[in-house]
């Protein structure tokens, strides 16, 4: 009698231990990527984007800097603004970031992916993908924009498992945007909206800054700050 008691004490023990096991399992998997994956700090993050991420200078327009376009100093464009949001958080983490301007952007359908083989040599935990002001509404819809997202994602990660973060348009943009969120809702992918900010042009764009209107229309310190906030509040736990 005593060994019984014994024996359905043991397996009591047992079956303790095993639903504890399983709950540690759990918890520590409560952050995951999209397909199961644990979860980890991005220690390189790759941002690639158009002239609100980085120009050089251009005097015939009036724009002598050489970082993300309109802001009055390189500490005040979006991707350093964003670079000092994630180096509080995580100093280990090294952020890069291109212009992919007329490689990517203004012929998605029919660029090169021999172009982008650096990028993927870095392998990038996280990128964020700054797209879709120099795409037409029209040949995003017409050369399936959502498609070569899909592919581009893919060649950059050479198949790894990494975070990806499609922001989308300043400038008003209908499909574009909404091929962005679908894209993003399919591969699990993070979406940062960029709707609304262009609409206070007075405050979010430089337009009373510069004489030129295509360098005026980018955003202004305010406005890059704001896209700055709203990327990084849709990533902040990636870094926690």
């Amino acid at each position: 009698m005593k060994e019984e008691k014994m024996f359905n004490k043991m397996k009591m023990f047992k079956r303790i231990a095993l639903v504890i096991f399983y709950s540690l399992i759990l918890t520590v998997n409560l952050r995951v990527y999209g397909n199961g994956l644990p979860d980890s700090i991005p220690l390189k993050v790759l941002i690639l984007g158009n002239s609100i991420t980085w120009h050089g200078a251009k005097p015939a327009v009036g724009w002598s800097g050489n970082w993300g376009m309109a802001a009055t100093s390189v500490d005040k464009d979006f991707v350093h603004l964003l670079r000092s949001k994630i180096k509080t958080a995580s100093p280990e983490t090294e952020i890069s970031w291109a212009n992919i301007a007329d490689s990517f952007e203004r012929k998605f359908w029919k660029y090169e992916a021999s172009d982008f083989k650096k990028f993927k040599a870095w392998n990038p935990d996280l990128i964020v993908l700054e797209i879709g002001e120099n795409i037409d509404d029209t040949l995003a819809v017409k050369h399936l924009l959502g498609k070569h997202l899909d592919r581009f994602a893919r060649e950059l990660s050479g198949g790894k498992d990494i975070k990806i973060c499609l922001v989308g348009s300043f400038w008003p943009n209908q499909h574009v945007d909404k091929i962005m969120m679908d894209a993003s809702a399919r591969n699990h992918w993070i979406y940062v909206d960029l709707q609304g900010l262009y609409k206070d042009r007075n405050k979010n764009t430089a337009i009373q800054q510069y004489q030129n209107q295509g360098v005026g229309m980018h955003p202004s310190d305010i406005g890059m700050e704001n896209i700055a906030n709203r990327i990084w509040n849709e990533i902040q736990h990636l870094f926690k």
